[in-house]
């Protein structure tokens, strides 16, 4: 490397230090290498940075810094591991957007680019919010006109770079940092709660939440206590508030939702599906519609083969109005029956809820955007 890039970053990582101290942490703990990248001076895979000094010769040290702290910024918000199936391009336009509103709100952070891209319009929105918007709008996407692309592939587990569990220690240090300075980075707040929410037992809770919702006793003269009826007393006895389990599983097939989650998506329906003696549940997977070839309905005279129990995967946007709307048309669907969803989150609904409803969100920085419609709980993949 060329001694005078040397001192540059030496330099940076100081203003960092002072300024920024939560982009420190990431600068002076991530691997970094120095070579050649196939179209950006900068470029990370999520666990490693690689910094090509040819292509920042045409950067100023302020530029440079931007550049920089634009990269870790990838990084902390662990853009490479949220891409899951998304399209490549438009996933790394989506990332460099948020990124560059996130620091436009910074102070003392150098001096962006005229190659970045800043679209004021996009503001307070996640990335995959972006990735939505550009996704169904390829015209919008085209017009960014953006040759460079600094994101790599997620690293597997047996190639180089810093393992899973330090890196997210890291990243929680960080955001700790930053969460303490709030005032500076209100582009991150969304992100820093989202990423420091602890996770929350998806079983334990979804078992007591069905026993809740299905199990729970009711007081009825229809069935008056029998234990006192010799005295002449009639007191209430009691029934379930249901003889059947009625659930419908909303099951989110989309390409934002990666392969794991949608495998573990499926184990919960088989776990459901085993966990009631008399029931009834039909699954109905959906991205941008109800895959209606694709719907199943187990009960208890004809039980889910858990062996061979499979709905294959999609790659559409998601739009969780086509289920709702889906279900209004059904003439078997009553008020009181569930509805369990299986998502990652990343969709708005216009529609109104057609019956009880419990989300079921593996994306923690979603679970806000459901708790005035119904139970959300974290997924715990």
């Amino acid at each position: 490397m060329n001694i005078s890039f040397e001192r540059v970053f030496e330099k940076i990582r100081i203003h960092f230090l002072f300024h920024h101290p939560f982009l420190s942490v990431l600068a002076l703990s991530i691997p970094t290498r120095y070579e050649t990248n196939e179209r950006s001076a900068f470029q990370t895979n999520g666990r490693a940075l690689s910094i090509d000094t040819q292509k920042l010769a045409k950067y100023s040290e302020e530029e440079i810094t931007y550049l920089y702290a634009h990269t870790l910024l990838h990084i902390v918000l662990k853009h490479p591991h949220r891409q899951k199936t998304r399209d490549k391009e438009i996933w790394n336009l989506s990332c460099d957007i948020v990124c560059n509103l996130v620091l436009h709100d910074f102070s003392d952070r150098g001096k962006m680019p005229l190659d970045e891209i800043l679209d004021l319009d996009l503001q307070n929105r996640c990335v995959e919010e972006v990735y939505e918007i550009l996704y169904k709008d390829p015209e919008k996407s085209k017009s960014y006109s953006q040759e460079k692309r600094d994101l790599d592939e997620e690293l597997s587990t047996n190639q180089e770079g810093i393992d899973e569990a330090t890196l997210d220690s890291i990243i929680v240090q960080a955001l700790s940092i930053a969460k303490k300075s709030a005032h500076k980075y209100a582009g991150l707040a969304v992100e820093i709660d989202t990423l420091l929410t602890p996770d929350i037992d998806l079983h334990e809770i979804l078992k007591e939440y069905l026993i809740a919702s299905f199990f729970e006793k009711q007081s009825t003269y229809a069935r008056p206590n029998k234990r006192y009826i010799s005295q002449g007393i009639y007191l209430p006895g009691s029934k379930k508030s249901q003889e059947l389990v009625e659930v419908y599983i909303a099951l989110d097939s989309s390409s934002s939702v990666s392969l794991e989650e949608y495998q573990k998506f499926l184990g919960v329906v088989k776990e459901v599906c085993e966990g009631f003696y008399e029931y009834k549940i039909t699954v109905l997977p959906f991205d941008r519609e109800v895959k209606e070839q694709f719907i199943r309905t187990f009960d208890s005279f004809s039980p889910i083969d858990t062996a061979s129990f499979h709905i294959p995967k999609s790659d559409g946007g998601t739009d969780f109005d086509a289920v709702l709307r889906y279900l209004k048309k059904s003439s078997e669907i009553r008020s009181d029956s569930l509805l369990l969803l299986l998502s990652d989150g990343e969709f708005e609904f216009v529609e109104h809820l057609v019956c009880e409803t419990l989300f079921v969100i593996s994306e923690k920085k979603n679970l806000t955007k459901f708790e005035s419609y119904g139970r959300v709980i974290q997924f715990n993949l």
